[in-house]
Formats: structure tokens, sequence, C-alpha cells
């Protein structure tokens, strides 16, 4: 349903979505190979989905307000309304910007704005800095090998098993390598 709302809500907008280039000749983190003519791909992405949460993205405040009034259109039209209360814009300006607090209205009301959110346990900062996000990371994987560590009655092996199963991915949930 939720996705069926966000369909009815975006049409593909090209002026206004977020270009993605990529190539399809399998080697990946080649940057050269994007400014080839050949085989390579661009794809429009103006919304990020997650279970029955959505993250909109725009590159203006102008496109965010649009975007954001399509999305209360599309769940006025099927019957369902969203809770602005819970509703948080985070800008994150383009580097060598200024931050100026952006003004976004749905369903007649200003949505609150903040300079961090948390999801899925990754935290996104409007200074787009990931110190705050790593030093949690390795607190949370610290106090988790602590409690561990302390533990008696446990072999190393079942302890070394335990660190492997619970404290790496505390560290590198989400991680790409």
């Amino acid at each position: 349903m939720f996705l069926t709302i966000l369909s009815c809500a975006f049409c593909d907008d090209e002026e206004t979505s977020i270009k993605i280039r990529y190539g399809t000749d399998g080697r990946l983190f080649n940057l050269w190979r994007l400014q080839a003519k050949t085989k390579v791909e661009e794809d429009s992405v103006c919304d990020f989905q997650f279970t029955d949460d959505c993250a909109l993205n725009a590159a203006t405040e102008a496109q965010m307000q649009q975007r954001m009034s399509c999305f209360s259109t599309a769940y006025r039209n099927v019957g369902l309304t969203f809770s602005t209360k819970k509703t948080e814009v985070l800008h994150q300006p383009a580097l060598q910007k200024t931050y100026a607090e952006t003004t976004i209205i749905a369903e007649g009301e200003i949505l609150k704005a903040v300079d961090k959110f948390t999801y899925l346990s990754s935290t996104l900062s409007r200074s787009v800095n990931i110190n705050s996000e790593v030093d949690t990371r390795i607190a949370n994987a610290s106090s988790a090998f602590g409690q561990l560590w302390e533990r008696k009655g446990i072999k190393l092996s079942t302890k070394l098993k335990m660190y492997k199963a619970i404290v790496l991915p505390i560290l590198l949930h989400a991680c790409e390598t």
C-alpha cells in the first residue's frame, strides 16, 4: 500500500530528480568510466523508501516543498493521513555553502527542522560529518565487548564466537568495505 501511494505521488520528474550515473561494464569503482559515452546508464531518484517510512530528497527548498505537497496529496487521495508532528526536515547544504534553515509546510503546518536524524542505527547530520556516528558505534561495541569479557564461566572460544556474532556487527552495521 505504501509503495502504491509513493508511485501515485511521484511520477518520473526528470527536472527535479537526482541523477545517478553508473557503469554497466563490471568495473564499479573507476570514476573515469562514467565519462564514457558507452556502457553508462543514468537513472533518476527522488525518494528513498524504508518499510513504512520515506525519505524525500531534493536539491532545493522549492523542490522539497513540491515533493512534500505531492506526498501529502497522494496520502489524502487514498484516504490516509500522516503525522506532521513526527515528520522532520533535515537540510544538508552543498559543500562550500552556508546553512540556511528551510521552511517546509505539510497539511498547513511548518515541519520541524532537525540537525541530525537517526534511522536503522545510522545517523545523518546536516554537517555531513560521520564522526559522531563512528563514536557512537565504537561506544556501543566497547560496551558490548566489556559485558562479554567480564562474564565469568564462559570459555574463551565461546566469547570469541559471541564477539564475532555481536560486537563486530555493531561496529560494521550498514558499512561497505
